[in-house]
């Protein structure tokens, strides 16, 4: 994920989460677990952003 643009992975993140909102009532703990994964790649994402932007 070194080279991957920042923008792609924080797009990735909102299908992910959006996703877990989809599933939400077939498994509540498989909805935490992608909810989650979500917004650790949403939060990689934009320090990402953040660090490519600044330097």
């Amino acid at each position: 994920m070194n080279y991957s643009n920042p923008v792609t992975i924080v797009l990735a993140s909102v299908m992910v989460t959006v996703l877990s909102l989809k599933i939400k009532e077939d498994c509540y703990y498989c909805f935490l677990g992608v909810f989650f994964i979500g917004l650790i790649l949403f939060i990689f994402g934009l320090v990402k952003f953040w660090k490519r932007r600044n330097g």
